[in-house]
């Protein structure tokens, strides 16, 4: 996996795009463990804060889950899910008193205007 840097978007933005890129083209696969804060801070000559903070997005996300003491992996089927905004907003919805029934037309409607 390289990083290599535009210069157009903030550094940890285009190492998020990059990192979100490689796992949807499968060059990250599942359960792969990537380098440690320090390892691609060092390895891109950047701060760690920097690399620490695209983590925290991707994972954030779901493309990354952090095991404690083990390090950042991409995350497994089993581990992904909703974004926290698309999870906000299904439970708004819930809570408002949509219907799935309601929610799964609208989501195939959605789906068919965008295919």
């Amino acid at each position: 996996m390289q990083i290599h840097f535009t210069g157009q978007k903030p550094i940890f933005e285009e190492i998020v795009e990059q990192i979100t890129f490689y796992i949807q083209k499968g060059v990250l696969k599942p359960h792969e463990k990537l380098p440690s804060v320090r390892e691609l801070a060092l390895s891109l000559a950047i701060n760690p804060n920097t690399v620490m903070r695209a983590y925290l997005a991707l994972t954030e996300k779901g493309l990354l889950v952090s095991l404690p003491k083990k390090g950042i992996y991409v995350a497994g089927e089993e581990e992904k899910g909703p974004s926290p905004d698309v999870q906000k907003t299904l439970e708004g919805l819930i809570a408002g008193g949509t219907s799935l029934s309601d929610i799964e037309e609208a989501l195939k409607k959605l789906k068919g205007e965008k295919q």
